[in-house]
Order: structure tokens, then C-alpha cells, then sequence
């Protein structure tokens, strides 16, 4: 329970410091190549059923800077958790 409290506490705040690095990396002309995102996903779908209108659709936003940090943290997470639970 506390190796995957570990994990997804480090995989939230990989996303949040990498979405922050990436708005903050567009204001910069050498580093602007972070803050480029990529958005993924399947777009709405309806579908009416004359009692209910069922709406579909998932869509994530990533930035290079976020996955950058992802891989980090995944390459990172075996070794932190050696010393914070041993």
C-alpha cells in the first residue's frame, strides 16, 4: 500500500511540475520545445436515446516536458523507494 501511495503521489507531482515547466518553458525561445503538447483522445460522442442522452469522450492534454519527467520518475521510483522503505 505505501509502494503504490509512493508511486502515484510521484506521478501527480511529475505531471503538475511538468505542465508547469512546459507554460513557463513557451515564453522562451530556446526552450519552447518543452512547453509543445499533444492532445490525445477520443472526441465527444452522443447518443440519444429519446429518455437519456449518453455523452462519450476522453481527451489528455501532454506536453514533452511531462513525459520527460514521467520517464524520470519511473526510472527513479525503484531506487527512492529502496531508501524510504528499507
Amino acid at each position: 500500500m505505501k509502494h503504490a501511495l509512493l508511486m502515484i503521489g510521484m506521478i501527480f507531482i511529475s505531471v503538475f511540475l511538468g505542465n508547469m515547466i512546459g507554460e513557463m518553458a513557451l515564453g522562451s525561445t530556446s526552450f519552447a520545445w518543452l512547453g509543445k503538447s499533444y492532445q490525445i483522445g477520443i472526441s465527444t460522442t452522443e447518443i440519444d436515446l429519446h429518455i437519456i442522452i449518453l455523452t462519450f469522450g476522453l481527451q489528455v492534454k501532454v506536453c514533452i516536458a511531462e513525459v520527460i519527467l514521467l520517464l524520470v520518475t519511473l526510472l527513479t521510483y525503484s531506487k527512492l523507494a529502496k531508501l524510504i522503505f528499507s
